[in-house]
């Protein structure tokens, strides 16, 4: 059952209206086209058949008159060719009539005009002048064949007797041209008479065979034939002259009937559109007063519906002193909007606040995404871009033409990646769990990249600079390493100095004894050479493992540094310049002054050796952030990185053709973490060597 609110409701009363007015239209336009197309139509075929009624009965008319013109001439023609093509003639009119009488295309013959009695008159016609037109050509051909025979006289040569043979020639010629029967008779018997006695005869002399005489027998025979076929015509043409008379009567009785139902048609037509016009003017008073009523609740609906959405629209502005809106109708959903309108008036704020909130986080990942120090690319799972930061494409090693290339295009740079494993247009990569992997670029940048699959195929490359991490992490082992090398150093000095020192003893308590000769004292003094020798080893061995007797005291390294020039300048030879970057106000640092001139002096001593041709050794003192650093610069042969991660271990040397012994950097290392401090190496082959020294403030 149809509830109540949903009759007052908009969704049936504006659908119903207008289906009412759409079915009232429709039924109006429906009934009016019928009308009028049904109208159309019996007023075409109306006008069309009195046209074609008045343009056939004028045809017919014509032709028959033709026809009935033509029968007097047909009754005197003479030529049988004459008649045939005449008759000829009327057959070809009488088609033409009997076509015209036919049904039209639709079907349907002309109404009131195909008389059966006209249809008969013209097939009689026709049936007559077809059988005149043959006895002509019969007349014709009998006219021919005497013609024919004439020729065989003319040229013939039987009969003897000239004169003979020239009163028959001119009987037959006579025969020829006689135009009745009796006409012929007459010439017949004229030609027996003159032909008979010759052929009773028996003079030879005078005798004629009748061989001789056929072709003259075959044109008395053909002429008769001619007329005979001749009188035939004339009594046809007399018998079609008759029914051509008929058929001109039955024409003028049709016309007359054909005009009569013309008039009766257009009177039924026009009282059937008198019956339209009647209803199409009701139907259209109906449609007025059902669309004044619509246009009535339309309109009601329209003011509701802008009341509400001047309300909704000043909500969504930001106003907070909107009222309700008023509505006086009854419709079901403007009630229910009405009821909505305090609902959503009170979300409005809240939504208002979320999407500022929304758009403030957008605006900060955003921020976020573009200026963060790790680069972050995605890519579809056919390794198309979706979209990228500028700082992964620094890392990778593009420029920002490189946005758009797809993800196998992408990784070039990095030939650690394998192609196989990213996706490409036909391929979805055979990428399965999270790979990471690490790049050394030539100018020693190390990046991490990190790539994964997405839930839904894509995937995630992540790329981070750990150049600083690596070079830590270098560092920690490279410290690792020869922290536990020093240690070693450390033990090994030491069980070498209690050795040195328990020879040191027992050579003390010998060379206190007496009564050595000159050779056994050689041996103790060499003895003591080779002890002293060991205990200094000794005592470098334990410089190495940073466990050597110090004596601090607080310095400020560039008054010490200026104070070695000269030193320096002597120890590196003419062919090295040097030259100094000390910072003003350097802070004071706990080192041993002694240790930290030797290691000085060692480091200038090995820069000296990197540049045999000669060149510019750089000694810097800055303020770092731990304290003091200094550093020793050459422009020499370099290092490579395998020689650099080894140069402060113990006994390792470049310079084994010179006689190095690879205890130089040792010392120095050692002294420097025994000072608290730090050393570090940067070098390239053929571009030099920074060695740089921390010392805490």
């Amino acid at each position: 059952m149809i509830s109540r609110s949903f009759l007052s409701s908009i969704a049936f009363r504006l659908p119903f209206a207008i289906a009412f007015i759409c079915v009232l239209v429709f039924s109006l336009a429906t009934i009016a086209v019928y009308g009028l197309q049904r109208a159309r139509d019996e007023m075409a075929a109306y006008g069309l058949q009195a046209f074609s009624s008045l343009a056939k009965a004028s045809l017919v008319s014509r032709q028959v008159s033709d026809l009935v013109s033509s029968a007097p001439f047909l009754m005197n023609a003479t030529s049988p060719y004459r008649v045939s093509s005449e008759s000829r003639s009327v057959v070809v009119q009488v088609d033409a009539l009997l076509r015209a009488m036919q049904p039209e295309n639709d079907g349907a013959a002309v109404r009131g005009f195909a008389s059966n009695r006209i249809v008969e008159l013209l097939e009689t016609i026709r049936t007559q002048t077809t059988a005149l037109a043959g006895d002509a050509e019969s007349a014709q051909q009998h006219k021919a064949e005497a013609a024919a025979a004439l020729g065989e006289i003319a040229t013939g040569s039987g009969i003897a007797d000239a004169d003979f043979r020239s009163r028959l020639n001119a009987i037959v010629q006579s025969a020829s041209n006689s135009d009745s029967l009796f006409q012929l008779g007459e010439l017949r018997r004229r030609y027996v008479s003159e032909t008979a006695p010759r052929l009773e005869r028996a003079s030879p002399d005078i005798r004629i065979a009748v061989a001789d005489l056929a072709p003259y027998e075959r044109v008395f025979e053909a002429q008769t034939r001619y007329l005979l076929e001749m009188f035939a015509i004339r009594a046809a043409v007399s018998r079609l002259h008759t029914v051509s008379r008929d058929l001109s009567h039955a024409t003028e009785t049709q016309s007359e009937a054909v005009a009569r139902s013309l008039s009766d048609d257009l009177v039924s037509t026009s009282d059937a559109l008198s019956r339209i016009l009647v209803i199409v003017a009701l139907a259209s008073l109906l449609v007025l007063a059902m669309a004044v009523v619509s246009i009535r609740s339309v309109m009601r609906v329209s003011r509701g519906i802008v009341s509400l959405s001047n309300g909704m629209n000043a909500l969504a502005e930001g106003r907070k002193d909107v009222d309700a809106p008023r509505y006086d109708g009854t419709e079901t959903e403007l009630v229910r909007l009405l009821e909505a309108f305090s609902a959503f008036r009170e979300s409005v704020e809240r939504v208002t606040r979320l999407r500022r909130t929304a758009e403030a986080a957008a605006r900060t990942i955003r921020s976020t995404f573009r200026s963060m120090n790790e680069g972050i690319a995605l890519f579809d799972p056919h390794g198309r871009p979706i979209t990228m930061n500028r700082r992964v494409i620094e890392l990778v090693g593009w420029s920002g033409s490189a946005r758009k290339l797809p993800l196998r295009s992408f990784v070039t740079p990095l030939p650690e990646i394998d192609p196989a494993l990213l996706p490409a247009e036909n391929d979805t990569g055979l990428l399965s769990d999270r790979s990471v992997l690490r790049h050394r670029s030539d100018a020693g940048r190390v990046t991490e990249v990190s790539l994964s699959r997405q839930p839904d195929g894509g995937i995630v490359l992540l790329a981070r600079d750990i150049t600083e991490m690596d070079r830590q992490e270098a560092e920690a082992a490279k410290i690792q390493r020869l922290d536990g090398i020093m240690r070693m150093t450390h033990q090994v000095s030491h069980e070498v100095g209690n050795m040195i020192g328990i020879i040191t003893g027992s050579l003390g308590l010998l060379e206190r004894e007496t009564g050595f000769n000159d050779r056994q004292k050689r041996h103790l003094a060499r003895i003591r050479k080779a002890a002293d020798r060991g205990r200094s080893l000794a005592g470098s061995m334990l410089s190495i493992g940073s466990q050597q007797p110090i004596h601090p005291d607080a310095v400020e390294i560039g008054a010490v540094l200026r104070g070695m020039a000269d030193v320096l300048e002597i120890a590196i030879g003419e062919k090295c310049r040097l030259a100094f970057e000390i910072a003003d106000g350097l802070p004071t640092v706990l080192i041993d002054t002694a240790l930290f001139e030797q290691s000085i002096l060692n480091l200038c001593l090995n820069a000296a050796a990197a540049m045999p041709a000669g060149g510019t050794i750089l000694i810097r003192g800055s303020r770092s952030e731990a304290g003091v650093s200094v550093s020793v610069t050459d422009n020499g042969i370099g290092m490579t990185p395998e020689a650099v991660d080894k140069a402060f271990e113990p006994y390792f040397t470049t310079r084994d053709a010179e006689g190095g012994a690879g205890l130089g950097l040792a010392v120095v290392y050692g002294f420097v973490r025994q000072s608290g401090g730090d050393a570090r190496i940067s070098s390239l082959s053929g571009k030099g060597t920074v060695v740089e020294l921390w010392f805490p403030a």
